[in-house]
This record gives C-alpha cells, sequence and structure tokens, in this order.
C-alpha cells in the first residue's frame, strides 16, 4: 500500500467535507496529530477506526486502501488488489516480528552464555611456581607452619606420604586466574614487597598439628613445594616418588 497516496487522499476527503484536521480528530476521539501523521504518509489509521473514519470521509475502506474514488468497473479489481496488499503487509510484520524473536534469543543466548563464561574463569585455579621471596615454612615441636606472602588470596594444601625412613609434606599454592591477572603477579606491581628482609606479614597460612594428624609421623620430616598434583603423589611408586622429590622444592627439614 502506498501511504503516501493514501494520505493525499485522506486530506483531499477531509477538505471535501469541509472538516479541519481538529474537527475529524474530535470525531474520531483522537488527536490531531494523528490526522496529520496519516495525510503527510508517515503512518496509517488503525484498523479499529477505518470504518468510522471512511463513514465521516464518505468513502468506503476499499477507496480508502486505494487512495482514490473508485469507480463501479474497477472496484473488484482493486478490493482484491488491497486484499493481496493486506496479505503482503501482514507476511511483511510476521517476519520483521520472527527476526526480532530471534535476535532477541540470540542475545539472550549470548548473554548467558558470557554469564556462564565469567563464572568459570572466576572459578578457575592456578598453580604458583616456588618462590623463596614469597612462601616460608618452619617445622616446630609439634607444629609445621607454612606460610605465603603476598596481596593477592593464595590457597596453602598439603598432602603427607610416608617413606621407610621418613615423612614427605609436600606444600602446593593456588591462586584464582582473576587475582593473578589483577596483581600482575610476574611484575609485582601489587605484591607485597619484603621489606629488605624485615619480618612481613603473611597472609595465606597452612598449620600441621602432628599430634592431631591422623598420620603418623616419622622421626626425620622433609616439606617440599610442589607443582605436581597431590592425585599423582598418592599413586606414586618409589621411584615416581623420587622423581617428584627431585622436581620439588626443600623448604624445611628437621
Amino acid at each position: 500500500m502506498n501511504q503516501e497516496k493514501i494520505g493525499k487522499f485522506i486530506a483531499q476527503c477531509r477538505k471535501e467535507k469541509k472538516l479541519t484536521q481538529m474537527q475529524l480528530a474530535e470525531k474520531l476521539n483522537i488527536s490531531d496529530k494523528a490526522i496529520s501523521k496519516w495525510e503527510t504518509g508517515r503512518g496509517m489509521p488503525d484498523s479499529s477506526i477505518m470504518l468510522e473514519l471512511c463513514n465521516h470521509l464518505g468513502i468506503n475502506v476499499n477507496e480508502l486502501l486505494s487512495g482514490e474514488h473508485l469507480k463501479a468497473e474497477k472496484y473488484e479489481e482493486k478490493a482484491n488488489e488491497n486484499i493481496i496488499n493486506i496479505v503482503k503487509e501482514a507476511d511483511k510484520n510476521k517476519k520483521t516480528k520472527n527476526m526480532i524473536i530471534i535476535v532477541l534469543t540470540v542475545l539472550l543466548c549470548v548473554f548467558l552464555m558470557l554469564k556462564i563464561a565469567i563464572a568459570i574463569y572466576n572459578s578457575i585455579e592456578i598453580t604458583l611456581d616456588y618462590d623463596d621471596r614469597l612462601i616460608k615454612c618452619e617445622i616446630e615441636d609439634s607444629n609445621i607452619i607454612c606460610s605465603f606472602n603476598g596481596s593477592s588470596l593464595v590457597s596453602l594444601t598439603s598432602e603427607k606420604v610416608n617413606t621407610d625412613t621418613e615423612t614427605l609434606i609436600f606444600i602446593t599454592g593456588k591462586m584464582l586466574v582473576q587475582n593473578k591477572i589483577r596483581s600482575h603477579f610476574e611484575t609485582w606491581d601489587s605484591m607485597a614487597q619484603l621489606n629488605n628482609g624485615e619480618n612481613t606479614t603473611f597472609n595465606s597460612q597452612i598449620i600441621i598439628d602432628k599430634n592431631k594428624d591422623i598420620i603418623n609421623y616419622k622421626d626425620k620430616i622433609k616439606v617440599y613445594y610442589t607443582t605436581i598434583s597431590f592425585k599423582k603423589i598418592r599413586k606414586a611408586t618409589q621411584e615416581e616418588l623420587q622423581q617428584i622429590i627431585e622436581q620439588s622444592n626443600l623448604m624445611a627439614e628437621n
């Protein structure tokens, strides 16, 4: 349908009835801005008021949609043409609606995937390499105390293995990836400095109480820092355990 043609026809019929835009708007119980919008081709009358509009303008719906007065011989032809145009417009609107639904669905899926990715990213941990400036370990009479000095949150965990002659304690430090990136760990941009060897406050600590621990400790104890998984350590043979020891860093022994 040609909205511009229909708009000019509405204006023509209104003037033929000697009605102003305001007067026609009052009859239809709408604003005169709506009339102006129709007549300039920027909009179409709503289907709910088309019959009433036609009655006030002295035309029929077929003529309104054709944008001209129709002679009897052209009436049926124009009616069919208008019906086809209405069907095409409905199909176009349906396709537009379906496209909007598809776009919104895709955006929603992307948003949910992004939320899931962020949640996964925030939960990923990495194992920290050994650095004797940051990790400290002491063996006391009943306690083994391992600490980590730094501004980023680090979790320290341990795994204990008894051999025939000694007890081996493996310590691992882990940090969330997001904390590692935020702290610029490699460049020490925001890590707590060690104050030239002076005493510092350690913000992550693990204390192993030998008296409360289930494992029967040997007289000889060695504490290693390792990046090897505890699962591999638990399943290690004697030969594999020796290789793990060689790949780990001795921090303390008695």
